[in-house]
């Protein structure tokens, strides 16, 4: 399986995740509606490091296992958000607080099998 989709994709929406939460937060006090800022720059940011991943960083076999930790994360932060959102019991159980720890833990879980079979990964 070639997995350079998968991880500048995951890359770009771990990248908005943070970029936009960033902005929104550290504008909150100076700006009423900050989302509106920090939703472009994520969306930016996001793209920038996407399109960095598929084109430079992949080529280099070191920098693989990183790579798919990072998009692990973005996409295990997804996975805990739509969880939130269908399953209406498990919306008191996710939260900020316990869907960054999850999505960190599947992180280090995708990059130490990355890292663990790096000749596998095309």
């Amino acid at each position: 399986m070639n997995a350079r989709p998968v991880a500048a994709l995951g890359v770009a929406l771990t990248t908005f995740l943070a970029v936009a939460a960033l902005f929104t937060e550290l504008l909150a006090a100076r700006i009423a509606f900050s989302a509106l800022v920090g939703l472009p720059a994520g969306l930016v940011a996001g793209a920038a490091a996407g399109i960095t991943t598929w084109a430079r960083l992949w080529a280099r076999p070191g920098t693989r296992p990183s790579l798919l930790g990072i998009a692990a994360f973005g996409y295990a932060l997804l996975v805990a958000a739509a969880v939130s959102y269908t399953v209406p019991p498990a919306r008191d159980l996710v939260g900020v607080d316990t869907a960054v720890p999850f999505a960190a833990l599947c992180a280090i879980a995708v990059f130490l099998l990355a890292r663990r079979d790096a000749d596998r990964i095309a």
